[in-house]
């Protein structure tokens, strides 16, 4: 099993994040396979999963990062997928499911994701603002750059939504 598959069955939010982080990194490495393998190989020592089946996951990512035209920018089709999915999910929750605790998770994170949604240039679906807007965070903290105090709080409501819509994903799909 992969880091990528352990993570989706575990936390898809965290899958979706770790999708973005691996898009970014095979960029980063201009889609050179032997950069890829080496990092692949890296990644399974790190974890302990096998290195042939990180790499294949791996390139596998890039192949569908190119297919899809998101050389430059953009999500592979394995990351838009899930990321419809999760919008399914989430009408799902809210509606036929009437999930109180996610309605109540997903209504305190609204407010953040109005303020992201007027920064952004197209209008999104809120599961991929959400992403948008945790991933955009992680990137500023592994930088180590500094995150102002207003947009730690809204980290709090978005990752509690985020948390929210995994134990959904988890309930629904694997039935825990």
């Amino acid at each position: 099993m992969t880091v990528a598959q352990r993570k989706k069955q575990e936390h898809i939010v965290d899958h979706v994040l770790y999708c973005l982080q691996m898009e970014d990194l095979i960029r980063a490495a201009q889609f050179q396979p032997q950069l890829l393998q080496q990092w692949a190989e890296q990644q399974a020592q790190a974890e302990g999963t096998d290195p042939a089946e990180e790499e294949t996951w791996l390139l596998t990512m890039a192949h569908s990062l190119r297919d899809s035209g998101a050389v430059e920018h953009g999500h592979s089709s394995t990351v838009q997928e899930t990321l419809m999915e999760l919008a399914h999910l989430h009408e799902l929750l809210l509606g036929a499911m009437a999930d109180a605790e996610y309605k109540g998770a997903f209504e305190s994170a609204e407010p953040f994701l109005k303020e992201l949604g007027a920064k952004s240039e197209r209008q999104v679906h809120p599961v991929e603002q959400l992403v948008i807007g945790l991933y955009g965070w992680l990137v500023l903290r592994m930088k180590k750059e500094k995150v102002s105090a207003e947009t730690e709080a809204a980290m709090v409501g978005l990752r509690n939504w985020a948390n929210a819509l995994a134990k959904g994903h988890l309930k629904v799909y694997y039935g825990q």
